[in-house]
This record gives structure tokens, C-alpha cells and sequence, in this order.
């Protein structure tokens, strides 16, 4: 990028003419004063010599040369005043300098900030007749877990070196810019097309993805996500800007590590995404969110005896949305905190009143999802203690964790969830096969189960290979003394296998859809009865022993 020089030098001071230096005021005003002095007082001896007596002129001599003496010192002291008033000037100068490159530079990557990329975007727009403009704006792909797992020190440090490797990639002509957190903005003129700014975005990405970052004595592999937009119209520097970004969230959307060019397409689709953000902001408080319930079928006595906590956001507008519609825009903004923690203190109110009206007679676990940030950034053993129910529904939440997140984060996710056992809080690991977790990480923590991902259940009873695979994930947890249940149960050809493999309980459409509270669970009867919408009515939810089922649901 054009970087700003701050090699400076002390402005010359020779001749007086030239006003750069803070002393060249008193260069200019006493210098040739006291070069003239002798002269006058020279002419002053000579006018006066005709009317003094001749003993008396080596006085005049003698005053003279007190004169010559008197403009020596004089010159002598002015020139240091004037090297002073240099000196201070000149550090004057070098900290408006560096207060002037405070603000407009990132203090951790030395890149230019938001606000000069904006002057120098408003002045490439302004040339756009003459020189064409292009806006690369870029993030780096999961970047937040490089934060959570090894800190802020690397994260910082992974800035540092992918701002080196941005200038590196980047023509020498072309701005590069930190926006904050992982985004970074690179501004090329003279791009006469959309092939030239490909060409640089595909240098950028090369530049971040083919080199692993050597820190803290670990490897780490990083890829940045490019969004693009050229400016052949008319548009203002913002305008620009929102058109780059609304081509970064669709390379995010078609799988990350790549580059998109903007279209009008994505402006809409932007559009609608941005107000999705502001509506989702307050949904919580304006009272539009909801939990429907999924039963989960114990395997070992085919009764109802958990239900899974799923969200569902009741828009204005939109009608009702599920969790794909706007958990993915809640976990990019950070208010999945706010709407998770709403999620688990709804469900410990309904279990209370569940449990309050049932009698002795209800038996019913329901787990809610937890997502990372309130693993990692809040304290979530606080939020959890203040919403638990009081009496017997209290021990009936179970709290599930991705198995995506114990294996990026499990140190400290260890000291939590024991914090949270000791309270009597089930723990479930959801979507279990998909992420990277090993019996090591499992034998760690106090899980009560694993709920295994619908790819694993899709082909049983079909392919043998399915059935075998199955089996072994329940002969490990089986060893652990973990609780197996089964996501994404559509068939019947599915559910007679896991009864086959002895798998410990079901959840899936064939045995029901999450719907409300009331139409779940009711309460009408001399005996509470979970029902299983969509599907035959379950048996009733009786008081037995806890089994492996007995804790399992997410909210988000």
C-alpha cells in the first residue's frame, strides 16, 4: 500500500529567507541587526570626529570595538535561541505527526483505519473518469475460534502477520486498511475490470491460505473470505462499501475461502439481511420469541420422558421463522448471547410450571442448546443458577454443547460444565460425528449422553456399513457410560434398527414435530401425558427410573 513517510529531517535554516524553521524569526529579525550594528556605530566615530578633541578618539575606537565585540555576542546568542526554537518546533512537529498517524492508522497492524481508507476511497470515486476504482472488502473464516481457543495474544499476532502478507499481495499503488476485529478493506485504482480485481483477490487469498501462521509454537491454517465491488457508477464512498460487504456475506454463504463479485441481487438479499439484524435485536424484549418441543421416544421403554427445546421467532412481518432463518445473522452479531440465554430461562419457566402442575406424577427432562459465545464469554454458571426451578424440576434441564466446540475449546469448557454437574444440570453433546472430538475429550467431562448426528442415522436398516457404523459409536459411548440418541428419525426401517442395535432413545419427524407447550405436553388428565404431534399419541409420561434419555434438547 502507499505508506506515509516519517523519516523526517529538521527543515533547513540557511539561508534566513527560507521561513521552515521555528527559529527563522529570530534569524530574520536580530541577525542582521547585529551585523549592522558595528557599521552604525562606526559612522556614528566618523560623524562625531571632527567635533572631538584627538586624545579623545581612542575612546571612539575603543567603544567601537566594545560595539564589534557586543554584535558577536549578540549573534552568538541569537543563533542558539534560534537552533531551541528548532529543536522544540521540530519535536512539535513530530507529535502532531504521530498524533495525526494515531488517527488514522490501526496501532496493531500499522494499517491506514476506516476513516483514511474513506478519504482516499472519496478521492480515487472523485477520479473515476480517468482511473477505474475497486473495493476488496475481506474477513478471515472463523477467526473468533482462534480468539477463544488460544487468546487474544495469537489472534492479535495472526493480525499482525496477515496485514504483512496483504501488503505483500497487493499492488504497491493500492491502500490497504484495517476496519477492526478481522476485517480488512484493500482499495485498487486503475482497475479497468472485473479480471483485474479478481486476479488481486485471488492473490490475497493465496497470500493468507497456502501459508500456515508459525505462532505461539503452533501451526495455524487461516482463510480469508473476499467481497468485491467496482464502481461503474456514480456511488459514494458508503455506498461502495455496503456493495463489497454484500459480496463478502455471499462468499460466505457458498462455503468461505473464496472471492465474489457483487451484483444487484446481492444488494436486495444485503438489504434483508440488515433488517433481519435490527428486527432480531429486540425480538426478545418485544416479547416475539418462542420454544416448541420435540419429544424423544426412550428406546428401552417406548415412553416420553424428554423433549428438545427448539426456537422459533414469530416476525411481524415474516410470519414464523426457524433457527436456520436467523440463528446463523444472531451468532454473526453477537446476540445469540442475549437470545440463547432467553432460551434456556424460558424453558427453566416452563419445566417449573410443568412440574408445579403435574404433581408427583410428571417426569420430563428438557435440554436447551449453548451455544459458544455463552460458553466461552459469558458466565453462564450465574445465568443458569438464577433461572433453575425450584423442587424436582430443577435437576430436569440438560444443557447440550456442540461437539464442534468441546474439540475446539474443551480446556475450558472442562471447569465449566463440572460447575454446572454439581448443580444437578444434565450435559448432552449434540450433533455428535460431525466435528472432531475423541473419547479423550468425552472421558473429560460429565456428559450424560450424545445425541448422533442425522448422517449417521439416515441409511440405517438399508446399507449394512450404516448399521455397523452405528454400533461402534454405541459400543464406545456404551463404554464411557454415555447415553446414545438418535437424530433425524424419518422411517420406521430406522427406528426397528436402532431398537436392533440397542440404541437408548429416538428423535425425528416419524415420531413427532416440535410444536407448542400446551399441545405437547397435557396436563388435563388425572395424569400428565406428552403427546407426539404429527404422529400416534405416545404413552403417558410416568414417574421411572432416569434413563439414558432422561436429559436431551436444544434451543437454538
Amino acid at each position: 500500500m502507499g505508506r506515509d513517510r516519517d523519516d523526517r529531517s529538521p527543515a533547513p535554516r540557511w539561508p534566513w529567507s527560507v521561513r521552515d524553521a521555528a527559529g527563522d524569526d529570530v534569524r530574520t529579525t536580530i541577525v542582521p541587526w547585529a551585523l549592522v550594528s558595528p557599521l552604525v556605530v562606526v559612522g556614528v566615530v566618523a560623524l562625531v570626529q571632527p567635533f572631538v578633541p584627538a586624545g579623545r578618539v581612542s575612546d571612539l575606537l575603543t567603544t567601537l570595538a566594545g560595539g564589534v565585540v557586543s554584535a558577536a555576542l549578540l549573534l552568538l546568542v541569537a543563533r542558539q535561541s534560534a537552533h531551541r526554537l528548532d529543536a522544540q518546533g521540530f519535536a512539535r512537529q513530530v507529535s502532531l505527526d504521530a498524533a495525526m498517524r494515531q488517527a488514522l492508522h490501526d496501532p496493531l497492524t500499522d494499517l491506514g483505519n476506516r476513516q483514511l481508507f474513506t478519504d482516499r476511497l472519496t478521492h480515487a470515486l472523485a477520479r473515476r473518469a480517468e482511473r477505474g476504482t475497486a473495493v476488496l472488502y475481506m474477513d478471515l473464516d472463523g477467526f473468533k475460534g482462534v480468539n477463544d481457543v488460544y487468546g487474544h495474544l495469537v489472534g492479535d499476532a495472526m493480525l499482525v502477520e496477515v496485514a504483512n502478507r496483504l501488503r505483500a499481495a497487493v499492488r504497491p499503488e493500492d491502500t490497504v486498511a484495517r476496519f477492526g476485529g478481522d476485517e480488512f478493506a484493500v482499495l485498487c485504482e486503475d482497475v479497468g475490470d472485473e479480471v483485474v480485481a479478481s486476479r488481486i483477490a485471488e492473490r490475497i487469498i493465496a497470500s493468507i491460505a497456502e501459508k500456515p501462521f508459525e505462532l505461539a509454537g503452533r501451526s495455524l491454517r487461516m482463510t480469508p473470505s473476499v467481497g468485491i465491488a467496482l464502481a461503474t457508477e456514480e456511488v459514494d464512498p458508503s455506498g461502495l462499501l455496503r456493495r463489497a460487504d454484500a459480496a463478502l456475506y455471499r462468499a460466505k454463504e457458498r462455503g468461505k475461502a473464496r472471492f465474489e463479485m457483487f451484483d444487484e441481487g446481492m444488494q436486495a438479499q444485503a438489504l434483508a439481511k440488515r433488517q433481519v439484524e435490527d428486527d432480531l435485536a429486540g425480538a426478545a424484549e418485544r416479547g416475539e420469541l418462542r420454544l416448541h418441543y420435540q419429544p424423544i421416544l426412550d428406546l428401552h421403554t417406548d415412553r416420553v420422558r424428554s423433549l428438545e427445546a427448539l426456537l422459533r421467532w414469530e416476525h411481524p412481518t415474516r410470519g414464523l421463522l426457524e433457527p436456520a432463518d436467523f440463528v446463523p445473522i444472531a451468532e454473526r452479531t453477537g446476540l445469540i448471547v442475549d437470545i440463547g440465554n432467553w432460551a434456556l430461562q424460558e424453558a427453566c419457566r416452563q419445566l417449573g410450571r410443568w412440574y408445579e402442575a403435574g404433581g408427583d406424577d410428571f417426569d420430563l427432562t428438557v435440554s436447551v442448546n449453548v451455544s459458544r459465545r455463552q460458553l466461552v464469554q459469558q458466565n453462564l454458571v450465574d445465568v443458569v443458577e438464577s433461572s433453575l426451578p425450584r423442587g424436582r424440576a430443577a435437576e430436569a434441564l440438560c444443557l447440550e454443547v456442540t461437539e464442534d466446540l468441546l474439540a475446539q475449546d474443551a480446556g475450558a469448557s472442562v471447569s465449566t460444565l463440572h460447575a454446572l454437574r454439581t448443580m444437578g444440570v444434565r450435559i448432552g453433546v449434540d450433533d455428535f460425528g460431525t466435528g472432531r472430538s475423541s473419547p479423550a475429550h468425552l472421558q473429560m467431562l460429565p456428559i450424560d449422553h450424545i445425541k448422533v448426528d442425522r448422517q449417521f442415522t439416515a441409511h440405517l436398516g438399508e446399507r449394512q456399513q450404516a448399521d455397523k457404523l452405528f454400533s461402534s459409536i454405541i459400543g464406545m459411548a456404551r463404554t464411557l457410560g454415555i447415553g446414545v440418541i438418535a437424530e433425524g428419525v424419518e422411517s420406521a426401517a430406522q427406528l426397528q434398527a436402532l431398537r436392533r442395535l440397542d440404541c437408548d432413545g429416538a428423535q425425528g419427524y416419524l415420531l413427532g414435530h416440535p410444536d407448542t407447550p400446551g399441545t405437547v405436553v397435557d396436563l388435563r388428565g388425572p395424569v400428565p401425558v406428552v403427546r407426539v404431534p404429527g404422529s400416534q399419541p405416545a404413552p403417558r409420561a410416568g414417574v421411572e427410573q432416569p434413563s439414558a434419555v432422561g436429559g436431551v434438547s436444544r434451543s437454538v
